[in-house]
């Protein structure tokens, strides 16, 4: 068994990187150590006596575990861009706002025979999601600090699917049409209405075909004694804004 793994106690999870030192919990104290004589599916117990579930760190750890830097986008809206893309494991992906690197660590995890090129315009936020992807393992990302802009111009390689999570998007959508190769898709996050209806008539404006605005909502449900019902922690994530150069 190779670090990074993850420990699971109910609810809680930790993220382990090395088999060495101590991790101090809520639960009691647990000597990474010993890590090494276990596998998955194991247990270890802290200095207090809970057992900890040994697990394999996978994507779907990735926006549950990942140090955060600004607001990532959401498992349910980044899975959403990968099936209506048709993302295939081969693609070439370039990714605006790299914020944590939740979502090129998505891109780049289904996406294992491809690139993915993410442009972060922070510094501080750019490090936070290098680190990320190193301790995911993910060799197949390629990160620049910059203007996303400013630094399409400079590619002459033709990208299957362009992603934007950055403010001055409205202004990127053209440059993203002279980017993407024929058949590939454009996908813009926004988190407000007015923002979306922006760049959903620049798409238009700039050729894109079979452009759609959407939202992706996931509900959870909550069963007790008396009955069923829905419930959601957060109900509004962000909108979606997808089309295709045609």
């Amino acid at each position: 068994m190779k670090a990074p793994v993850v420990l699971k106690s109910g609810k809680n999870f930790y993220l382990v990187s090395e088999f060495s030192g101590e991790l101090h919990t809520h639960k009691g104290i647990i000597r990474l150590e010993e890590l090494k004589e276990k596998d998955f599916g194991d247990t270890i117990r802290t200095h207090l006596g809970v057992e900890f579930k040994i697990l394999p760190f996978r994507a779907s750890d990735f926006f549950r575990l990942f140090k955060k830097a600004p607001t990532p986008v959401m498992p349910k809206d980044i899975g959403m861009v990968i099936a209506h893309a048709g993302l295939q494991p081969d693609s070439l992906i370039f990714d605006a706002g790299t914020g944590s690197g939740v979502t090129a660590a998505y891109f780049a995890y289904f996406n294992k025979y491809g690139e993915v090129v993410t442009v972060e315009k922070r510094p501080e936020f750019a490090k936070v999601a290098r680190e990320n992807f190193r301790m995911a393992g993910l060799k197949n990302i390629h990160q620049i600090v910059g203007d996303a802009v400013s630094i399409a111009d400079c590619f002459k390689k033709e990208f299957d699917l362009v992603f934007l999570d950055m403010k001055n998007d409205v202004e990127m959508v053209p440059k993203a049409h002279s980017m993407l190769r024929q058949a590939g898709f454009l996908a813009i996050y926004n988190p407000y209405i007015e923002q979306t209806r922006a760049v959903y008539e620049k798409m238009l404006d700039a050729g894109f075909k079979d452009v759609e605005a959407f939202e992706a909502i996931k509900v959870n449900l909550e069963f007790k004694r008396v009955g069923t019902r829905p419930f959601v922690n957060i109900f509004h994530t962000g909108y979606i804004v997808m089309g295709r150069k045609v």
